[in-house]
């Protein structure tokens, strides 16, 4: 299934948009990032089925509108599957790094494995796993989607090439995406412990109440 050209276009500028939002918010608008994921993925499935029934780029964009609605309500509503999705995502990123680093093809049941893992991790280590993998699977997202748009030399439905050439290339997309998504972590995990403090105070009158009853009762 193919996508019409613009609208494959407009789907990875939004993917590095959204890449971007997930790398350093990821973990505090968790559910705002599944259904934006999920719109992501249902307009390019959407779009796709549609484009294969009737080729014309209005079949697309309408099944794509339809798809990504119903991607993005599935998401949201099944937050433990969005848990594993996510946590999915970047057992599939590590294998693309491994295997482009390897300068050799990927293999899907590999792949598939690796991504099972970390999904399955994500759903028992949530916070750790939310935050780690929306910063690396976001800052992949933007440096892949930066590169396609940029050198010309990145085909995300021929991901041999990139794995087949190796050299600076790959390279400089591996040493970027390290960088962004370690700076993602660290913005994610400073910002983290602002939610924890602004939920201590609604027990601080608890104490109070507790610690003046029996200074009443005295009296």
């Amino acid at each position: 299934m193919e996508l019409p050209p613009d609208m494959y276009n407009v789907i990875i500028g939004l993917s590095i948009l959204v890449g971007a939002v997930q790398c350093f918010f990821g973990y505090r608008i968790f559910k705002i990032i599944l259904g934006l994921t999920g719109f992501l993925l249902g307009a390019a499935l959407g779009g796709a089925i549609g484009y294969s029934i009737w080729p014309q780029e209005v079949a697309a964009l309408a099944a794509g509108l339809v798809g990504g609605i119903i991607g993005a309500a599935v998401l949201v509503a099944l937050y433990f599957f969005g848990v594993f999705l996510i946590g999915a995502f970047l057992g599939g990123v590590l294998g693309q790094v491994f295997f482009a680093v390897a300068e050799s093809n990927p293999q899907p049941a590999v792949m598939l494995i690796v991504a099972v893992i970390v999904g399955v991790v994500a759903l028992f280590f949530q916070k750790f796993m939310i935050i780690v993998s929306t910063g690396f699977g976001g800052a992949w997202i933007v440096v892949v989607g930066i590169a396609y748009f940029t050198t010309g030399a990145i085909d995300l439905t021929n991901l041999e090439r990139m794995y087949r050439s190796g050299g600076s290339l790959t390279y400089a997309m591996l040493l970027c995406w390290i960088a962004l998504g370690i700076i993602g972590v660290i913005v994610q995990y400073k910002s983290a412990p602002t939610e924890v403090k602004k939920a201590r105070p609604s027990s601080a009158p608890d104490r109070e109440k507790h610690t003046a009853l029996p200074s009443a009762g005295e009296r």
